[in-house]
């Protein structure tokens, strides 16, 4: 899966939203960015061609983006 925000395909499955036997939506993120999106999301959000390029990451140069967020306890 192609990431929208890195365009990085290594993206995995976070989660799937189940009804009956049939899985309706799934929830992936980007092991590179840490973007997470659902796939039933708009275009304008999720696709790579159609997104914003306001809203890109540019994977190949990850440290010069600040650090806003910082987990705590560890």
């Amino acid at each position: 899966m192609l990431c929208p925000r890195c365009s990085r395909a290594n993206a995995i499955v976070d989660y799937q939203g189940w009804q009956d036997d049939t899985v309706v939506w799934t929830i992936f993120r980007c092991i590179t960015c840490c973007f997470s999106w659902r796939d039933s999301e708009p275009a304008s959000t999720i696709g790579v061609g159609a997104r914003s390029a306001d809203f890109a990451v540019d994977a190949a140069n990850l440290d010069r983006y600040p650090k806003i967020l910082q987990q705590v306890g560890k």
